[in-house]
């Protein structure tokens, strides 16, 4: 029998900032979905606004269900979510659909913004558990349970999604004091492997030798040509203004031209007359659009909600007497972290284009709901983390 008085005990300790913020979001994000939408032809385009709206309540029914039950039974099985999150990686390839050069989904859901979260609960749980391997053994088992879904991610081809897992990894493994020998040589490793790319990358275009001698180099990245192309662009920002810059470029402007309060709710020119082609506007580049039309302290007041996320998710992961609560609150706050900062900054230019959305306000259905899963079960942390740790027996 379900005891409605112990559920709604369990509703009252809710984190109110984290629950507020996230709906302040979700909300913000059907509002410029609808707003980029609205220049669109296709009638089934214009109403994505209400898929997004759709979503964010059944994520937000989920979120409160999952609020409610103890975060540890979940978490003991994620290895199932794992193992189902990879299975239908191993579809995509074979029954997915193909959208835009991409063959990323499959019935109706993209895999691989769940297989996030899977290999977040998977890690807290071997991470946080009674498992007493050494340093080396935790690094080996890591880097196959990310390795394996993130080439699968990489086949589709996703660099972008497959990568945001990196700095995911080396937070949850830092903060719960995993190999840091091996954490901190992968990590200087990483940083000279991309420093080399970009320095191959940059001398291509700015030093004088042979084609063949070019060729040879650009091959030696492993990258394919449009990765090559999203990096000449972020290296020389008037290169291809006509082609590969053309959306960073007008995303630019439309960031640019919104001033200090914007130019008003659909009002934004950059989208209202096609510079910023509505494929990318209501999804990769919707900062841009929520920037030109409500400005600065609109793009300010989403960043504040952001950090009401964020700041309680890490105090939530403070104040758990859990270490698999803990890192699993790491894991998501970086997971969303990443997502925010590398999507705004590729907006404005300070990175490459890497097609990653922003948390609740992109339109993504499979994403939306992967966020608000995420949440609830962080929000499942703060009621039940406070007690003593309770086996995973």
């Amino acid at each position: 029998m379900i005891n409605i008085k112990h559920i709604l005990g369990n509703l009252r300790k809710l984190n109110i900032m984290m629950f507020a913020c996230m709906i302040a979001l979700c909300i913000t994000g059907v509002m410029f979905v609808y707003s980029s939408c609205s220049v669109r032809e296709d009638p089934q385009l214009q109403m994505l606004y209400m898929r997004h709206a759709e979503v964010s309540f059944i994520g937000l029914f989920l979120y409160i269900v999952i609020a409610c039950f103890k975060y540890r039974m979940l978490i003991k099985w994620s290895w199932i979510f794992y193992l189902g999150c990879l299975g239908l990686l191993v579809l995509v390839p074979l029954m997915g659909t193909e959208i835009m050069g991409a063959k990323r989904w499959v019935f109706g859901i993209q895999p691989s913004e769940f297989a996030k979260l899977a290999m977040i609960m998977t890690l807290a749980w071997l991470y946080g558990g009674r498992y007493k391997f050494n340093g080396f053994v935790f690094f080996i088992l890591t880097g196959i349970l990310i390795g394996v879904p993130s080439l699968l991610i990489l086949a589709q081809p996703d660099l972008g999604t497959a990568m945001v897992m990196v700095p995911t990894t080396f937070a949850m493994m830092f903060a719960g004091n995993i190999a840091p020998r091996f954490v901190w040589s992968t990590l200087l490793i990483g940083v000279v492997v991309a420093g080399t790319v970009l320095g191959i990358i940059y001398s291509v275009e700015k030093v004088d030798m042979p084609q063949e001698r070019k060729d040879a180099l650009i091959s030696a990245t492993h990258l394919k040509p449009h990765q090559i192309k999203r990096l000449q662009v972020f290296l020389f920002p008037d290169m291809d203004l006509h082609g590969s810059g053309y959306n960073r470029r007008q995303s630019e402007i439309a960031v640019g031209s919104g001033g200090l309060h914007g130019k008003g709710y659909l009002k934004g020119e950059q989208y209202m007359l096609g510079y910023l082609p509505s494929s990318v506007s209501s999804n990769d580049f919707i900062f841009a659009v929520l920037a030109e039309e409500s400005g600065f302290i609109g793009s300010v007041t989403v960043l504040l909600l952001f950090l009401g996320l964020l700041w309680p998710g890490l105090w939530i992961a403070h104040s758990c007497q859990d270490n698999v609560g803990r890192l699993f609150c790491v894991g998501v706050a970086t997971l969303i972290f990443s997502h925010m900062f590398i999507n705004i900054a590729m907006t404005i230019g300070l990175m490459p284009i890497t097609g990653l959305p922003l948390p609740f306000i992109s339109y993504g259905r499979t994403f939306m709901l992967t966020m608000m899963l995420a949440l609830g079960l962080v929000q499942s942390v703060s009621i039940h983390g406070r007690k003593s740790a309770i086996s995973f027996e």
